[in-house]
């Protein structure tokens, strides 16, 4: 008699275990639903200047907006702001650009935009520019709420970071 209620205490206690971990799982989930597509409020520059300062590529400059129309096939003024810093030549592949979506559902059309430029930009380098090419192939692409990030640059990941945390 004593064995069965050893067995349905140790029962009782695995499925509070169970429960416990099933609720905390819920509160995870629910935590990264409500914190991973947040819009942020901030202009651009507030988010561009601290990645500016990070970025600081003397081989880049600062483009016009006839710029991501040529080389990313995407509007300017469909967007709500954009910056783009590109290469000041052909031979030198970092890049960064920011975006400001207008609307969420713009993020998967962007996405898609930089993922053909980047493609473009390891099929030019392959061939004669390995350190370029590695930069392309480790390039980042985040979105984030209404914000995109490319970055082309030996310390991307950084640059990424940066952003985030000025979003």
């Amino acid at each position: 008699m004593g064995g069965t209620v050893k067995h349905i205490k140790e029962k009782v206690q695995m499925r509070q275990i169970f429960s416990m971990l099933l609720t905390l799982l819920l509160m995870l989930v629910i935590a990264v639903c409500l914190t991973g597509n947040r819009q942020s409020t901030k202009p651009i520059e507030e988010v561009a200047e601290p990645v500016l300062a990070a970025f600081a590529d003397t081989r880049t400059t600062e483009s016009p907006g006839r710029m991501l129309k040529k080389y990313y096939g995407l509007n300017p003024e469909d967007y709500q702001d954009v910056i783009l810093y590109f290469p000041l030549t052909n031979m030198d592949a970092e890049e960064l650009l920011i975006i400001r979506l207008a609307d969420p559902s713009q993020a998967e059309e962007v996405r898609e935009a930089i993922r053909l430029r980047q493609q473009t930009q390891i099929g030019i380098y392959e061939n004669y520019a390995p350190e370029q090419l590695a930069l392309c192939e480790q390039a980042v692409i985040d979105i984030c709420g209404n914000y995109v990030l490319y970055v082309v640059y030996e310390q991307a990941s950084e640059i990424d970071r940066i952003f985030r945390s000025s979003l």
